[in-house]
């Protein structure tokens, strides 16, 4: 998986959605970080059943970070979310995620000059 591309960069991976869901995540991302994220681009990887999972990524810019209150959003299911970048922009990121869905820490691992967050992202009622 691809670094950010800056130290204000935070990569955004989602697994576990659908298109629909995927959609919602990064929709949220850009109302908190205004042309801030690049296009969403997927890939489909084989797990360890041999079938294929889609995988959607983005790379959001902490430094357009806005505070504008998040409306609930609402998802379909639940949403794996992986993100990759340094400590302060990862957490950001991950605080506009809490403002919009419902969030359950998965996982983090601290590198040297970065940190990988695993979330699960569930629709928040109105």
């Amino acid at each position: 998986m691809s670094g950010p591309e800056s130290a204000h960069h935070v990569s955004v991976h989602l697994t576990g959605c659908a298109h629909q869901d995927a959609s919602v995540v990064f929709g949220a991302l850009e109302t908190a970080f205004p042309e801030g994220a690049g296009p969403v681009r997927s890939e489909t990887r084989a797990d360890e059943a041999g079938t294929g999972n889609m995988i959607w990524c983005a790379v959001v810019d902490s430094r357009t970070r806005t505070r504008r209150p998040a409306a609930p959003s609402p998802l379909t299911g639940t949403v794996t979310v992986d993100l990759f970048g340094a400590a302060d922009p990862v957490r950001q990121v991950q605080e506009e995620l809490g403002e919009a869905f419902a969030v359950e820490p998965l996982g983090t691992v601290p590198g040297e000059h970065e940190l990988e967050v695993r979330l699960r992202l569930t629709g928040r009622g109105a």
